[in-house]
């Protein structure tokens, strides 16, 4: 098998598409529908909630299954799901410039607040409580993300790549 070297190389093509801010707005759709799924992954009430409203099997066994793991494990898992979300909106919104520029980042701003809102909805769903520790690992997940893409961005930009993206 020979390899041309003028083909694409399809890790780099990954990279400069996560690295390059997208110019149609209907890209949105990503870290949007996204939230929807974090919204159902972490608005789902535990099975004995679910019970009470006599729900249907598959959303109780799929209930059972996300609560069949130590509490600390649920705990850590908000990292790399709040991760994906501030990856997302950093990538739709553009990243990071400098650390100075965090709290002012729009990424920063909807990936905390929501990551916020949604640790405190769960006061209002059966058999689920706000918890500090999630909404603390939430942060961290959103840190890391806009962390991560923003040094993605800047390593993609100091390779001489152009930064706008046709789609």
């Amino acid at each position: 098998m020979t390899i041309n070297a003028s083909s694409p190389n399809p890790t780099r093509s990954w990279l400069q598409f996560w690295s390059r801010r997208p110019s149609r707005k209907t890209w949105a759709a990503l870290p949007l529908l996204y939230m929807l799924f974090l919204q159902f992954l972490t608005g789902l009430p535990k099975p004995e909630g679910l019970r009470e409203f006599d729900a249907h099997e598959l959303l109780l066994r799929f209930s059972e299954e996300i609560f069949d793991y130590p509490f600390w494990l649920q705990d850590l898992s908000h990292l790399p799901l709040f991760l994906v979300l501030a990856w997302l909106w950093s990538w739709f919104l553009g990243p990071i410039d400098r650390l100075s520029s965090t709290l002012s980042n729009r990424a920063f701003q909807l990936s905390l607040g929501y990551g916020i809102f949604n640790e405190m909805i769960q006061a209002f769903i059966p058999q689920r409580f706000p918890s500090l520790g999630d909404v603390t690992m939430n942060a961290l997940g959103v840190l890391l993300g806009l962390y991560l893409h923003s040094l993605l961005c800047r390593t993609q930009k100091g390779s001489g790549k152009p930064s706008a993206r046709k789609t």
